[in-house]
């Protein structure tokens, strides 16, 4: 049968007129990528500058929120630094440009306590921040 894949069983990824490919390069095509130039109440930007100083992939804490996973950044030079970005929200931009990441920090003890064990996993000698403070 047309526009079906063998042994998957889910024909919403194939390419097929209104499966899920054809929506997303619509939506790109449409340029509404998800990208905001307004900074939530209680977020703050991470410049992208500043992200070239740490690791490219970063640690995920897992966590049961709404956003369910807070960022952790490891420094390149010092790998026993680590910066705590709290939970992911949005791109921001400025004139057209991504400049930065909109991340919602960490309010609850309980909170900085789950980062700081799923750090402690990955580095002993650890030394974490919280925010950009």
């Amino acid at each position: 049968m047309p526009g079906h894949t063998v042994g998957t069983g889910d024909a919403r990824m194939t390419g097929r007129r209104g499966g899920l490919w054809s929506r997303l390069r619509r939506r790109r095509a449409k340029g509404t990528e998800r990208v905001t130039d307004v900074v939530p109440t209680g977020a703050y930007v991470f410049p992208l500058r500043l992200k070239a100083e740490y690791e490219a992939v970063p640690l995920h804490a897992y966590h049961p929120t709404p956003y369910n996973k807070i960022t952790v950044l490891r420094r390149r030079e010092r790998k026993h630094e680590w910066l705590c970005l709290g939970w992911y929200v949005d791109l921001y931009r400025e004139q057209g440009t991504i400049t930065g990441q909109i991340y919602r920090p960490l309010v609850t003890d309980q909170d900085k306590e789950v980062v700081l064990a799923a750090v402690k996993v990955q580095d002993k000698e650890a030394n974490l921040r919280f925010g950009l403070t």
